[in-house]
């Protein structure tokens, strides 16, 4: 039996950074990972898939290139940029094991298990090892959802992980799931060259963000003229020879060289003993107080928590936690704050960035801006797009929705607006750098207060 001031079983986006700072702090800190650093985000999600998305972005610009007079032809070669994937991968992976070793945290390959308060068994290659801790953070994140007459196999049907290893560019590609993953999977296998359709069961595309109907038109608009067909209202009920059988309006077979299924993800608390524990789970999440703490000296944190299923809220909850639990541990009496605003990035063509209420909310005073009132964006040659902010009645920024080129950084701004408690004013009264992308917020901004200055 060996000893330890805290244990973190998951080494993702939420337990290596608890693990980080913990040690940082000078918490003796040990973290448990079965598989590599960095979890699902670093190594089967966020990072391979912006880094295909970016890879993949000369060929969703081809057109736009044509239209400033240059004739771009792009290659793929699959082999290569597999190996791109796997470098970008391994070499944030080490920088992970970096940090970790530079706060002294131990890290312990193998499967972790409660088997009694703060009691954690490990087993892995070397037998097992038995570790009694102050408190133990559970982070062990999600997988993709399965559909039972939909199983992964690699071959046919696609998890996720799956299409992210780029086992081949099928000439047909159907997509079931219209939210976050699949619009952006749908989008770099369209640029690759398959043939996408997108099957969605509900009547909007990324259902549950809380997208306005301006934004999801734009958007489905945009996916369209990309070639990427979008099917709402429709099911997928099974494989067929050729393809897949799908029921909207009446039930019929696409064709289907390849099936990327979609439909979200789970958490995973199969294994972690956490009965011992007298932890509380619900539909897969561990259910904890507004502390993360699930029970005496358990806490969870990141997916398996619940929430947003989302890399940045999950380390957020990381650091938090790790804040609380140095402070705890040294006698203090303190509780974790959350954030208010958590921002979510969807990396289509074009970008769509959301935070805070839905700007179409009744009762909110918006202000919408154009792209195509941008000057940089005109010289990039991508005018298409806007960005809405919405405030309270007091004036306080509560929300924004950005669809256009560079959304996903343009939605720093507003989150950091919103978390301090900004005004639409204190916005306006902001000098933003001139050509940027980043004066569309100050413009929105001016359009909420009913004084724009370049859209009438």
């Amino acid at each position: 039996m060996t000893e330890a001031e805290v244990v973190v079983v998951g080494g993702g986006p939420a337990g290596y950074v608890a693990a980080r700072r913990l040690g940082q702090l000078g918490v003796g800190t040990v973290l448990v990972e079965r598989e590599h650093l960095g979890g699902v985000c670093l190594n089967r999600g966020c990072i391979p898939t912006k880094a295909l998305y970016a890879a993949t972005a000369p060929l969703g610009k081809k057109e736009i290139y044509r239209r400033m007079g240059l004739n771009v032809e792009v290659q793929v070669d699959l082999p290569k940029l597999r190996a791109f994937l796997a470098d970008v991968v391994e070499k944030l992976r080490v920088g992970v094991q970096r940090v970790l070793s530079a706060s002294k945290v131990e890290v312990l390959r193998g499967e972790a298990r409660l088997v009694g308060p703060r009691e954690v068994e490990v087993e892995g290659e070397g037998g097992k090892t038995r570790i009694l801790a102050k408190a133990v953070i559970l982070a062990t994140g999600s997988a993709p959802i399965e559909l039972p007459f939909l199983p992964f196999d690699g071959e046919r049907v696609w998890s996720s992980d799956h299409a992210l290893r780029l086992p081949r560019v099928p000439e047909s590609l159907v997509v079931v799931g219209g939210g976050v993953v699949g619009l952006e999977l749908a989008t770099v296998y369209r640029r690759l060259g398959a043939q996408v359709t997108v099957v969605e069961m509900m009547n909007s595309v990324l259902p549950g963000l809380g997208l306005s109907s301006r934004a999801e038109a734009f958007l489905r608009q945009a996916l369209a003229r990309q070639g990427i067909e979008v099917r709402l209202g429709t099911s997928a009920v099974g494989l067929t020879p050729q393809g897949i059988l799908v029921r909207g309006q009446k039930e019929e077979e696409l064709e289907a060289e390849a099936v990327l299924v979609a439909v979200g993800r789970r958490p995973r608390p199969a294994g972690l003993g956490l009965e011992r524990a007298r932890v509380r789970v619900e539909k897969g999440f561990v259910q904890t107080d507004a502390g993360f703490r699930a029970a005496p000296g358990i806490y969870a944190i990141g997916d398996l928590r619940g929430g947003p299923l989302l890399a940045h809220k999950a380390s957020h909850e990381g650091l938090l936690l790790a804040e609380f639990l140095a402070r705890e541990l040294r006698g203090e009496q303190v509780a974790p704050e959350n954030p208010h605003a958590v921002p979510w990035a969807v990396f289509t063509q074009p970008e769509v960035a959301l935070v805070g209420i839905p700007v179409d909310t009744p009762g909110l005073v918006f202000g919408r801006f154009p792209f195509g009132a941008l000057g940089r964006a005109w010289a990039e040659g991508e005018p298409e797009g806007f960005m809405t902010l919405a405030s309270d009645a007091s004036g306080k920024i509560v929300g924004a929705e950005i669809v256009g080129p560079h959304a996903s950084e343009l939605l720093a701004e507003v989150t950091l607006a919103m978390e301090a408690g900004l005004s639409l004013d204190q916005v306006a009264q902001t000098i933003h750098a001139h050509p940027t992308f980043a004066e569309a917020v100050w413009e929105a901004a001016l359009v909420a207060l009913g004084r724009p200055l370049h859209v009438v």
